[in-house]
């Protein structure tokens, strides 16, 4: 009996066979063959001292520390901001009456939109010769249009996290709805009935139940924004600039001796990616077990 059991498991994983081999040929080769040209091996035009020079370069020079520094704090500042501002635009959304509810569905747009196109609207909008700073000249605001802020291209990375808001915040929204709208309002009512006030039932009702697809959607994002590459070409200064856009940079633009460098930039892209993947599994995995234990005693 057992061993028909384990027959039958193993025909199903072989049923997954042609949809995993490319994953292995594509995907998982594709990262063997950047760890080993990071390493200075397969091109013939580089010959470092040492396999690890190409590593020992990206540590002890100030821009790439500061390139992996700034693009932690851009991904970390624009998906927190576009996780506050997706649940309280959710929260809004899903105090409306059914008929109105129907009518918010226009804040679906920046998810069709690609990250690229969202850039240049960003641009449009928040540039010195854009739609905003024009508005602000000819209202009296600012006498010279070189007085509006330079948001484009800021060393702060404005541009880019306003992008990412734009972008992600509506992708945040949809995730929450999604949970917000099997919510049970009769929890609203109780506490009501017990005294809390708006801010009371949004934090200690509302958000728990959210807890849980906002940390999710977090990681998604955070991940995604670290890594990306079209909003930081399009916004990004180049000092520090993004990591990404050193990639391209000592990639295309750099002879092939400084191919290297690139790959190992890769490298470190992913093992960071990889490194914030498996703590949020550990530390969602302390609070499910901590949360279980939790319901178990109520009951």
């Amino acid at each position: 009996m057992c061993w028909e059991k384990n027959r039958g498991l193993l025909g199903e994983k072989l049923k997954l066979l042609p949809a995993f081999i490319p994953f292995v040929l594509f995907f998982v080769g594709g990262i063997i063959l950047t760890i080993i040209q990071s390493l200075g091996m397969l091109n013939p035009l580089v010959h470092y001292d040492s396999m690890w020079t190409a590593y020992k370069i990206v540590f002890t020079h100030a821009h790439f520390m500061k390139s992996i520094l700034f693009s932690f704090y851009v991904a970390f500042v624009s998906a927190g901001l576009s996780i506050v501002f997706g649940t309280l635009l959710s929260y809004g959304i899903w105090h409306l009456p059914g008929i109105l509810q129907s009518k918010t569905v226009v804040y679906k747009i920046p998810i069709v939109l690609p990250h690229i196109a969202v850039a240049f609207i960003t641009m449009i909008f928040l540039s010195r010769s854009g739609i905003i700073a024009s508005a602000c000249y000819h209202l009296g605001i600012i006498s010279k249009m070189e007085q509006f802020p330079n948001l484009i291209f800021s060393r702060y990375g404005v541009g880019e996290i306003i992008a990412y808001i734009v972008k992600e915040t509506s992708f945040v929204t949809l995730m929450a709805m999604s949970v917000l709208m099997k919510f049970d309002k009769r929890y609203i009512q109780t506490a009501r009935q017990l005294g809390a006030g708006e801010i009371r039932i949004f934090l200690s009702v509302v958000l728990p139940h959210l807890k849980e697809i906002l940390t999710t959607t977090f990681l998604i994002l955070f991940i995604y924004s670290f890594g990306a590459f079209e909003i930081p070409y399009i916004l990004g200064s180049s000092t520090p600039g993004m990591l990404s856009l050193q990639v391209y940079d000592y990639y295309f633009r750099h002879d092939l001796s400084q191919r290297p460098i690139a790959m190992a930039l890769l490298v470190i892209l992913f093992l960071i990616s990889s490194l914030f993947t498996y703590l949020y599994f550990q530390i969602y995995n302390k609070l499910g077990s901590k949360w279980n234990s939790v319901d178990k005693g109520k009951v």
